[in-house]
């Protein structure tokens, strides 16, 4: 925790809320220094339904699964603006998960335990014995993947081009148990009150879109408007009102993306160009070397060796 950067006061007081970059560094300091690769899995495992206050109230108190995942992705950012999440239907259903961050942050780790935490939340609503269709990682394949067959119960496919969950359309079909309506009132007037940002839940959905649509090669602003039912013109109006562009939203999700492409596997450098959206990898490179002053097969083996060094340190 010390090398993390989190005060032992984080253990003393459970409402203090830890920087997302912290935490992402504790999951993959320990992971590497005790030698567990599935440490994320296992601590998420561990903890069981995530805690996210009063969305979780407000899933159980909707019609169908649908309603309680287009909630839950509308109300993420309440619970972090790092999580990312999106649910696609346009042919298999997939509620895909990402946490953007800005730094040189690796956060192989942070993924698995979101991807569980979620499915513990799907399951929550659908029953214990619920599985998805598949789970998708853009991460590289653990040595042992036998603990992820034995928690997620369906095809695992790794080095995929998002994190996510393939769901079933009869699945987001499904009826919850009657809600309440007086109580489901009494959460959506609790969530307003605290949903004030407006202008930060704008950039979360709009960050959300960006991600999802860079590896489709449809992030130009006019295809990211409409998919937000709105006009470039506008987005970008919107953007301003808190200092942004949609030009730097769009820089700040590549980077986070690109850093976890080059750290957390041997992906070669143009596919991961094509999967942050550039048309050719002299176009990533060159865009590479501006935001980070080096070259990305430089910067990538500079990154492992700092980590293969701090982490001796905190072995010792």
């Amino acid at each position: 925790m010390k090398r993390a950067g989190i005060h032992r006061r984080y253990l003393e007081d459970p409402e203090l809320t830890l920087p997302v970059n912290a935490v992402l560094e504790l999951l993959e300091i320990t992971a590497l220094t005790s030698g567990i690769e599935d440490f994320g899995l296992r601590t998420a495992e561990a903890r069981g339904l995530p805690d996210f206050g009063p969305v979780i109230l407000m899933l159980r108190e909707e019609a169908t699964l649908r309603d309680a995942v287009r909630t839950l992705v509308a109300l993420m950012h309440l619970h972090s603006e790092a999580l990312c999440l999106r649910l696609e239907e346009d042919e298999e259903p997939i509620l895909t998960a990402d946490i953007l961050v800005e730094g040189s942050v690796y956060y192989r780790q942070g993924i698995d335990a979101h991807i569980v935490g979620l499915v513990y939340i799907l399951r929550w609503l659908l029953g214990e014995d619920w599985a998805p269709a598949s789970v998708c990682f853009r991460h590289s394949r653990p040595g042992s993947r036998a603990r992820y067959d034995r928690f997620f119960r369906c095809p695992i496919d790794f080095r995929h081009e998002y994190n996510g969950i393939v769901l079933r359309r009869a699945d987001l079909n499904r009826k919850l148990p009657t809600s309440s309506p007086v109580l489901r009132r009494q959460v959506e007037r609790y969530i307003r009150s605290i949903d004030v940002a407006s202008s930060d839940t704008y950039v979360h959905q709009v960050t959300q879109v960006v991600a999802m649509a860079l590896p489709r090669g449809e992030a130009k602003a006019t295809t990211v408007a409409r998919y937000l039912g709105t006009y470039p013109r506008a987005l970008n109006r919107r953007l301003a009102r808190v200092g942004l562009n949609y030009s730097q939203v769009i820089m700040n999700v590549r980077k986070s993306l690109s850093v976890q492409y080059l750290l957390d596997s041997e992906r070669p450098l143009a596919e991961i160009a094509e999967l942050i959206g550039f048309a050719s990898l002299s176009a990533f490179t060159q865009w590479f070397q501006h935001a980070y002053q080096c070259a990305p097969s430089v910067w990538r083996r500079a990154q492992r060796d700092k980590r293969g060094r701090s982490v001796a340190r905190v072995s010792a």
